[in-house]
């Protein structure tokens, strides 16, 4: 009889049919020993939970197991039972003790290790040990009054991002790894105190052409609430959007871009259109409104990028109106008045504050993505070292002598060989002298209207090419490479050295000076707009 029974058992386990193993063996003349009692408990901890359940089938499970303790507490089988029956039931520091105690009590041999090996009891444990970290974690940090900044990120790491993303992550050195995306999140705290917080966020994937950052605030009546805030607008915009792009869900936009000769396409993930408002009013705004308004330029701004991140913010208060666009970081005029413009003229939202925060991210099609010398990671790592060795050129850089040059444009050039002696790049170094000075300049002077694009003449060609810096390749990664560059130097007489000669080549400021203005006086001046910026190039530049 029992033995049919066992069989029944097996079978409706296999089946997932739990709540008539309970039927069975409730209703059945078969009395209730210590195998029967146990396989009754794992059909009652295998029942799903209901709402107006809540642990009712997990406690009557854990009931069970105790029950009959004293057989079972060197049954490795039983310890795992009630280690699972005490995680489910929210006491991860008894689950854990009895999960490790059947570790102990497993056989060393390889039939065990067969056995086991669907168990996840290695995954039961680590959970475990998570959990009870972060409930430690949270007690210490509690409203977050007077709270350290390290406890503030814990908090973040271990109770608000670890185990909120689809797949399995780690948390490690102060930030969120996910394996099998490769991707990397990590947040640093900017500034804190009792009521708010700032935190930047760095996103690192070998999916996006660059390196991702965002700045969210939060303010509450606590640190606590204000923590909220801050990490539940970055869930909701920037990291909602990538999980959908690295979770490969089709994208429900496409586009298309054409750049030096050759065409692109691209899928379009976006996140809900992110509003926060002082006066809640019913009705949401179309996710699309602000896509609606910049696709019919973008492509002037978009090039050969494996992918581009637009972020797009607006805001108004007290009747202001602020809206900012950027790509990979970089501001953008054009795309920014068009926003600007639109929440002025069309978009009718009568409240006294309001912000608007949305990501749009395109990632290109690899059948239309041409092959670029710093890709990934490793790429990276050697445009850095490449401009590092342009810097300590440029710091050993002398005055320009006449007697030893016969023009500028000669001690120019002179100076291009020098460094593509160093970094065997040309059109790097080219690059390099046109773009970091500006990166200088625009960072100084807020009065400065700084052109967006470059005309670029080049030798055998009868028209000449126009194109915007978020066009070029190396642009986003020059920008981002230059300041981490500057922020590692430990000799600041050496940095600052390098600042100013960069600065002194750029085109911006040396056209202001030719307009007879003193660089002393643009600080307090009205805008200042900078005339097109034109460059000659030969055969050896590569438009990337």
């Amino acid at each position: 009889m029992k033995k049919t029974i066992l069989k029944q058992i097996e079978k409706l386990h296999n089946e997932e049919k739990h709540a008539e193993i309970i039927n069975l063996l409730e209703n059945s003349n078969e009395p209730l020993d210590y195998e029967l009692t146990c396989l009754l408990a794992r059909a009652y901890c295998n029942m799903p939970v209901m709402a107006d359940d809540d642990n009712k089938y997990i406690n009557k499970g854990l009931s069970l197991l105790l029950s009959v303790k004293d057989m079972g507490e060197n049954d490795p089988l039983w310890n795992y039972r009630a280690g699972f029956a005490y995680f489910y039931a929210d006491k991860e520091e008894e689950a854990l003790e009895y999960f490790k105690k059947a570790v102990a009590l497993i056989p060393k041999t390889k039939e065990s290790a067969v056995k086991w090996r669907n168990f996840n009891i290695g995954y039961f444990i680590g959970e475990c040990e998570d959990i009870i970290k972060a409930k430690q974690i949270k007690d210490k940090f509690g409203t977050g009054e007077n709270a350290a900044e390290q406890d503030t990120l814990d908090f973040i790491l271990f109770n608000l991002l670890h185990r909120s993303l689809p797949q399995e992550d780690i948390v490690t050195d102060n930030s969120i790894y996910v394996p099998e995306w490769m991707l990397v999140i990590r947040p640093v705290i900017i500034a804190f105190d009792n009521e708010k917080i700032e935190i930047e966020w760095n996103i690192t994937c070998p999916v996006f052409d660059n390196s991702i950052k965002e700045l969210t605030f939060g303010a509450g009546e606590n640190l606590h609430e204000a923590v909220f805030i801050a990490v539940g607008t970055f869930t909701a915009s920037l990291l909602q959007t990538i999980k959908s792009i690295l979770s490969k869900n089709p994208a429900k936009l496409t586009y298309s871009s054409e750049f030096n000769g050759h065409y692109h396409n691209w899928n379009v993930y976006y996140n809900p259109l992110l509003v926060a408002r002082d006066e809640m009013q019913s009705g949401r705004l179309d996710d699309l409104i602000f896509w609606n308004q910049i696709e019919n330029v973008l492509h002037k701004y978009i090039g050969n990028q494996k992918s581009v991140c637009i972020k797009i913010y607006a805001a108004k208060f007290a009747g202001n109106i602020i809206s900012e666009c950027c790509i990979d970081d970089i501001y953008v005029n054009e795309l920014s008045n068009i926003i600007g413009d639109y929440i002025d003229n069309s978009l009718n939202i009568p409240d006294h504050f309001y912000t608007l925060r949305q990501y749009i991210i395109l990632t290109q099609h690899e059948d239309t993505t041409l092959p670029y010398r710093y890709e990934g990671k490793e790429g990276y790592v050697e445009l850095k070292n490449s401009l590092k060795k342009i810097c300590d050129i440029i710091y050993d850089l002398k005055p320009f002598d006449e007697e030893e040059h016969e023009d500028a444009e000669d001690a120019f050039y002179y100076l291009i060989d020098k460094l593509d002696d160093a970094v065997n790049d040309f059109t790097l170094c080219i690059e390099s002298l046109i773009f970091i000075p500006e990166i200088f300049a625009s960072n100084l002077y807020d009065s400065i209207a700084f052109p967006e694009s470059i005309v670029i003449y080049m030798q055998d060609e009868e028209e000449p090419v126009s194109i915007n810096y978020t066009q070029f390749a190396d642009y986003g990664r020059i920008y981002r490479a230059v300041w981490e560059i500057f922020d590692d130097y430990e000799d600041t007489d050496k940095r600052d050295i390098i600042y100013n000669k960069f600065m002194s080549m750029s085109f911006s400021i040396n056209s202001i000076i030719a307009e007879g203005k003193k660089i002393e006086d643009l600080e307090d001046s009205d805008e200042i707009i900078i005339p097109v910026f034109e460059v000659n190039a030969d055969e050896r530049f590569e438009i990337r």
